[in-house]
């Protein structure tokens, strides 16, 4: 099994414009249930996979007097951060430590979904936290591709799908059934939503998920995932402004200490 980073979704300068399209499309998201949540002026952040660094630069701002603690494999996007309070660290959820209590709000989005030791990491992380504080984890779920019409289009992202599942281990439908897990972790308060975007070609949400199949062309290629046609089909439908149809399922969830 491959681990995260290594060759799928490592930091080169198509993931950096891939990952400015992720903030675009989906940190308003992101913002709003964290504030909805409530995070203090002193809050202790965690950031666990920060990428381009745009949700953990956001904590910084709502958490002045706190601290943003940003963890990745690679931070090189985050060196040079002009917040004061936020601290750039490699570091490997799925084995490096924190301290217990270290934290007042954690969140991890599109993570753990790609850990085959998401379950044990998510353990963790409610170890990381402080009573009275929450974490939110933030996953995609790919029911709307199962249902979707386009042929073209369910083909091709669900043939990526079963690439990324078969070498990082990636469960794209965990996310159906994680918050109930928070409870087994003796979380006092547990929720979780479901948002389902339109996709229409053309959009800042089509151009991230064209990348982020397209980051994968030559695995596809190789492995018989897909074949050249019926990349371009998908590429073509992903740049037409006519073409509309559902996005993966963005899954929220969170969990009070």
């Amino acid at each position: 099994m491959e681990k995260y980073g290594e060759t799928l979704f490592a930091l080169d300068r198509d993931e950096e414009t891939r990952l400015t399209l992720l903030g675009e499309v989906f940190d308003p998201l992101c913002a709003e249930m964290m504030t909805g949540l409530g995070i203090a002026p002193d809050a202790r952040c965690l950031e666990v996979g920060a990428g381009s660094g745009s949700v953990a630069r956001w904590l910084s701002r709502q958490a002045p007097n706190g601290q943003v603690v940003a963890t990745d494999l690679d931070v090189s996007m985050l060196e040079g951060a002009a917040e004061p309070n936020l601290v750039p660290m490699v570091h490997d959820v799925t084995s490096d430590p924190f301290p217990a209590e270290s934290f007042d709000v954690i969140h991890a989005r599109l993570v753990l979904s790609h850990l085959p030791q998401r379950d044990e990491v998510l353990r963790r992380m409610t170890q990381w936290l402080r009573p009275g504080g929450f974490v939110l984890i933030e996953s995609f779920c790919w029911f709307p591709i199962d249902s979707s019409p386009n042929d073209a289009y369910a083909r091709a992202m669900q043939r990526w799908s079963d690439l990324i599942c078969g070498t990082l281990g990636t469960d794209s439908w965990w996310s159906r059934s994680q918050p109930g897990s928070f409870r087994a972790y003796g979380f006092a308060e547990v929720g979780a939503r479901t948002l389902t975007q339109n996709l229409r070609g053309g959009t800042a949400l089509a151009d991230f998920w064209r990348l982020t199949v397209d980051m994968s062309r030559e695995r596809l290629l190789a492995g018989g995932y897909l074949t050249e046609e019926e990349l371009t089909a998908f590429y073509d439908l992903l740049n037409d402004g006519a073409f509309w149809d559902l996005a993966p399922a963005l899954v929220q969830s969170w969990g009070r200490k």
